[in-house]
């Protein structure tokens, strides 16, 4: 028989057998590399039906054959045909006969392929190889259920076996062993992987206490409560209803949303002969004796034993951010009556939780005193009347709309969410005594503010919710719109959009029942307990561990609760870690009440935390001094608003720690000077504008949001980094020189030569700025 070398022509210089061309028939007695693979081809297609097939390019040839293995899933009575290719390797026997029958000078024929293909399928079934490669398949199982033991009942045998049912399928294809396993391994990785995590979660849960947290409410848990849920639209008179029997009781606490409505809570109870304490996150007024407090819901005392309480607003129970502090306080107060007003989309998450208590809960529904009336006429901006409160949902748009009516000789008030409570108050004074005859405001006006509106006109039917740009929810709509027609000033409210809005949204949310949420959990928060189990049992220090920990790991299958939204506050924990400070110092830091979206706030609350921990005392932000002056312009304006929420998280803080922030009294004084600023600022005919950056006064037409000095100065900037100069005379971009405070980026001043749009150059086709 020919050698190797012989067959493929190597060695010669010339193209191996099998690439060459055949030029003139073969002379009996021989064969060539073609003849062999075209026997090969002819002895496969007589075994095909037995699952053997052959790789006839390979000298010698390799043959392999199709495997059906039955495996029962371990943990299961599930059987499963496994289906699998196992490669037999030469067969040399067969090599050497397939070459004697070929070189024979009757040559190889379609009787030889049949008499060497019964040989074939007898070699091959009966190859130790099959039985190895059933016994490699068998340990892979004995192999999987060992490892699964150690998941305990996180472990779900019957749903891995619909996994594997799916793995196995390989489209119709029969794969090679190796593959199959290869498959089987990373399907049981994968869920190996979920089981690992949800025993690493019970493990947290359980250590945390967060998977029982009703059990971290002891006193309440030891009383037998009643729930009462007082339910109907705005203006439906139950927050009096709760509040009349509050009074009966001979102590007792009220829970609002917001300062506004806890200092309305206090005089409610006080004019029904109950003093009553007032308790925020940024002020304690305790009144000698009272047995009654009204509080924000965040500093609700879950400790003391009351005689009855309300929680208003319930429906924020299903609010990501701020739900947790419902959850709290309708599962932790120790008192044997809850009362809890809102409306009726908070039906589905009271129940649920009602039912995780084990406690009665009873539904009182209340139907409004005045109509509320969709207004299906659009609203001119010039057709805004007296009463009316216009609605948009940014700071900008509101100070727009509110110059917009300011030169439609209406007087304006305004609200916002970045005005203090006490300036919220005063702006809702001016509305509702006459001095402003239009309020515009956000949905802060939703809650806390009782106002004489008559009719609710909204500019849009979007808003921004601090992730996404998205359309007003009924619960909005309805809450928002329900301010109109105070009962005892108008016989009806109104709500229409102004024009060029849709009024379909509204139409839906004033006349169709609510819609039961997807997700009737109520949130959790963990408080310093959970916070510090969970840091022993992860063994780090880190407070933005602990809580990444928390928000991504835990409660993902509870049937009862759900973890709240802890983005901002991981970012103000990240803000404070490096201080040498407690975990539990470093978690009440990371409560405190700053925008996490402005990065000053952050830097501040970290210089904070650091002077802290190095016992070096802290003094109240001191912007406020440059306020002093009789009313502002529109840039002053806005860092007043900024300077308030700094000292009102100074204030925050200096209850909690007095010793490192000592100037409390200093604090409330220029707080109050600020607000007061503020107050005089927004009660202005017209907002002078000024120029951000260097804060020059701007003339009311100016077209522009910066001055002319500052836009040069820009412009000179811009050119010299071009030219790769500094306006200084110095090569490259200035890296060290700070940008003016206040400063911004981008200006309304296009460069010299440089086109705006598809309308041109320079500052032709602008439209002027608004302050």
């Amino acid at each position: 028989m020919n050698s190797q070398a012989d067959l493929s022509g190597a060695g010669d210089g010339r193209r191996p057998v099998h690439e060459q061309r055949r030029d003139h028939p073969r002379q009996a007695g021989t064969a060539d590399e073609f003849d062999r693979r075209d026997a090969l081809r002819a002895i496969a297609a007589v075994v095909r039906g037995d699952g053997i097939e052959v790789d006839a390019d390979s000298t010698p040839a390799r043959w392999s054959v199709a495997v059906v293995h039955e495996v029962v899933v371990p943990g299961t009575d599930r059987k499963l045909k496994l289906r699998f290719r196992v490669a037999l390797g030469p067969l040399p026997d067969i090599e050497a006969e397939l070459w004697g029958l070929m070189t024979a000078e009757e040559g190889f024929g379609r009787p030889q392929a049949k008499t060497l293909g019964k040989r074939v399928k007898a070699a091959c079934l009966s190859s130790a190889a099959i039985e190895k490669a059933r016994g490699r398949v068998d340990g892979w199982f004995a192999s999987m259920a060992q490892r699964a033991n150690g998941f305990g009942e996180a472990w779900r045998p019957k749903g891995f076996a619909d996994e594997l049912g799916r793995v196995i399928g390989f489209g119709g294809r029969i794969p090679r062993l190796q593959t199959l396993l290869d498959a089987l391994e990373e399907a049981f990785s994968t869920a190996a992987a979920r089981a690992g995590l949800k025993v690493r979660r019970e493990r947290l849960e359980n250590a945390s206490g967060l998977g029982v947290y009703l059990d971290s409410f002891a006193t309440a848990r030891a009383m037998v409560r009643k729930l009462r849920l007082f339910v109907g639209p705005t203006n439906s008179g139950k927050t009096h209803a709760a509040m009349d029997r509050l009074a009966e009781a001979q102590s007792g606490c009220y829970l609002a949303p917001l300062r506004l409505l806890a200092l309305e809570g206090q005089e409610a109870l006080e004019t029904r002969g109950r003093p009553c304490s007032l308790v925020t996150g940024e002020e304690r007024d305790v009144r000698p004796g009272a047995s009654f407090t009204s509080s924000t819901i965040e500093m609700v005392n879950t400790s003391k034993v009351w005689g009855a309480c309300v929680i208003d607003e319930i429906q924020m129970i299903g609010d990501p951010d701020r739900g947790w502090a419902w959850t709290q306080a309708v599962a932790g107060v120790a008192a044997p009556e809850i009362l809890m007003t809102g409306s009726a989309d908070a039906i589905p998450y009271v129940q649920r939780l009602a039912t995780a208590l084990g406690e009665e809960l009873e539904v009182v529904e209340f139907t409004r005193k005045s109509p509320l009336r969709v207004q299906e006429e659009r609203v001119p901006l010039e057709n805004v009347r007296r009463g009316d409160a216009v609605i948009a949902f940014s700071r900008k748009d509101v100070m727009g709309l509110r110059r917009e009516l300011l030169a439609r000789d209406h007087t304006v008030a305004v609200i916002y969410g970045a005005l203090s409570p006490e300036v919220r108050r005063a702006e809702a004074r001016r509305f509702r005594d006459g001095t402003a005859d239009v309020l515009v405001a956000t949905d802060a006006i939703g809650m806390g503010l009782n106002l004489p509106v008559a009719r609710v006109v909204l500019s849009t039917t979007r808003k921004y919710d601090g992730r996404e740009e998205r359309d007003l929810n009924s619960s909005e709509i309805r809450q928002i719109g329900g301010r109109a027609g105070r009962f005892g000033m108008h016989e009806e409210g109104r709500v229409a959009v102004l024009e060029g809005e849709n009024i379909n949204p509204v139409r839906r949310a004033l006349t169709t029942p609510p819609v039961p949420p997807e997700d009737p959990r109520a949130w959790i928060s963990p408080n310093l307990t959970h916070v510090e189990a969970i840091a022993r049992e992860l063994d780090t220090d880190s407070l933005a561990k602990v809580l990444r920990t928390a928000g991504q790991e835990l409660l993902r299958a509870n049937q009862t609760f759900r973890m709240t939204d802890l983005e901002q506050r991981i970012q103000a924990a990240a803000a404070v870690d490096r201080a040498k400070l407690p975990l539990a110092v470093r978690d009440m830091l990371a409560r405190c009440p700053i925008d996490v979206r402005d990065q000053n706030n952050l830097r501040l609350l970290a210089l904070w935390a650091t002077n802290q921990g190095k016992g070096i005392r802290n003094s109240a932000p001191d912007a406020a001094e440059r306020f002093h002056h009789r009313v502002g312009t529109d840039v002053e304006l806005e860092k007043a608003e900024r300077a308030v929420k700094e000292l009102t998280a100074y204030a925050w803080l200096a209850y909690r720690f007095p010793d490192a922030y000592p100037d409390m009294d200093l604090c409330q004084e220029r707080r109050a000077m600020l607000n007061a600023f503020i107050e005089r600022t927004l009660a202005e005919r017209s907002l002078a504008r000024a120029c951000p950056v260097c804060g020059t006064r701007l003339k009311a037409n100016h077209r522009f949001r910066v001055c002319d000095s500052c836009y040069a100065g820009r412009v000179e900037e811009r050119q010299g980094e071009r030219r790769g100069r500094r306006p200084d005379g110095a090569r490259g971009p200035d890296k060290g020189a700070a940008p003016a405070e206040g400063g911004h980026p981008q200006f309304h001043h296009p460069l010299p030569g440089r086109k705006r749009g598809k309308g041109g150059a320079g500052h032709r086709g602008r439209r002027p700025a608004g302050g």
